[in-house]
C-alpha cells in the first residue's frame, strides 16, 4: 500500500464543509479517501447491501460443499447440480468484480 505522506489543507465555508462531509458519509468512505477519489476522477460506486450478498454466495457453497461431500461418500443419490454449480460460479465472478470496482 502507498504511503501518504503529504498534506493538503484548503478553506471552505460551513456550508461546503458539511456538503463535503456528507457525501463522504453518504458513500462510505473516509473523507481523505473521498476526497481524493473525487479531485482524481476515480469512480465512487456505492454497494449497498453486497454484504449479504457475500454471505448468502458463502452460505450457498458451503451447501454445495456438503452435496458434494456427501454424494462422494455414498450416502447421497446425487442429481445434476453442476447448472446450480455454474450459476454459483457465475454470480461468484460478478460479485468478485464489483468488489473490485468499488475498492
Amino acid at each position: 500500500m502507498r504511503k501518504r505522506n503529504r498534506t493538503i489543507a484548503i478553506r471552505c465555508t460551513e456550508e461546503e464543509y458539511q456538503r463535503i462531509h456528507n457525501k463522504a458519509e453518504q458513500y462510505g468512505l473516509r473523507l481523505n479517501d473521498f476526497v481524493i477519489r473525487s479531485v482524481l476522477d476515480k469512480r465512487i460506486i456505492v454497494a449497498e447491501g453486497i454484504n449479504e450478498i457475500v454471505k448468502q454466495q458463502k452460505a450457498i457453497g458451503r451447501n454445495l460443499n456438503q452435496i458434494a461431500t456427501l454424494a462422494n461418500m455414498d450416502r447421497l443419490t446425487a442429481v445434476n447440480f453442476q447448472p446450480l454449480l455454474n450459476e454459483h460460479i457465475r454470480v461468484t465472478e460478478a460479485i468478485g468484480q464489483l468488489l473490485r470496482e468499488v475498492k
